[in-house]
């Protein structure tokens, strides 16, 4: 019996819709340009290494009587806007979807209970487990990546006055810093400092690209006013 859990709701368990076969899983597609020059051979390739989302056909089947749970059922479809979905053929990963297609629920009760549901994917497949690591040594800490493209985590870095880290090399220095910690967000490329539950602009605090956690082994240090870093990892697979 196969299910999907889409804004933290079951399908089966919450609305009765079971997933008839698993769907077709495409590779993104690589944002690649080619541009033909006169008198040259081959072409003139422009690599952006960035992907393109991806679209996920799930042909469903609802169980029993659903007349009276459409309105829910659209609600929570439409009602959910991108949010996280997790197969349950596949519960440690998860997407970053949008149901993009409308669901005539009434021709569906007259002809059949079967239908399809289109999400429109990020490309990226995610870690549905998103343990913290914490790291408290500055001399060098280990930490492995093992999905299949490089990650763009979220770090909380806890400093005062000025201090740097690095990953694999990479540094990133912070200056000034009078709160407890910083965040440097590189799936946003923000850094905000959060105090009373408000963001505050922190990138004139921050110099040095955005970090990411390589494919493999990293290598993690800091020095100065740093002390310890929070790293969610944000892993992730084409």
């Amino acid at each position: 019996m196969l299910s999907f859990t889409f804004n933290g709701k079951d399908s089966y368990k919450d609305y009765g819709i079971l997933i008839e076969k698993r769907p077709n899983v495409p590779s993104p597609k690589r944002r690649v340009s080619y541009i033909n020059i006169p008198g040259r051979n081959s072409s003139l390739k422009y690599d952006e290494e960035t992907y393109e989302d991806i679209t996920l056909s799930v042909e469903c089947a609802a169980v029993g009587n659903i007349q009276n749970r459409i309105d829910d059922i659209k609600a929570w479809l439409i009602g959910s806007g991108e949010s996280e979905l997790i197969f349950s053929y596949q519960s440690d990963k998860k997407y970053i979807a949008q149901v993009v297609n409308s669901i005539d629920f009434e021709i569906i009760l007259k002809i059949s209970s079967r239908f399809v549901i289109i999400f429109n994917c990020r490309p990226f497949k995610y870690s549905a487990i998103n343990e913290i690591i914490d790291i408290t040594s500055g001399m060098g800490t280990s930490v492995l990546n093992r999905g299949t493209v490089e990650s763009r985590p979220v770090i909380k870095v806890y400093c005062t006055g000025s201090g740097s880290f690095t990953i694999n090399g990479r540094k990133v220095e912070l200056t000034d810093i009078d709160n407890t910690f910083v965040v440097i967000d590189s799936e946003l490329e923000e850094a905000y400092f959060i105090e009373g539950g408000v963001l505050l602009n922190a990138n004139n605090n921050m110099a040095g690209v955005f970090p990411i956690l390589d494919v493999g082994n990293n290598i993690v240090t800091f020095n100065g006013g740093v002390t310890k870093l929070e790293i969610i990892p944000n892993w992730r697979w084409l």
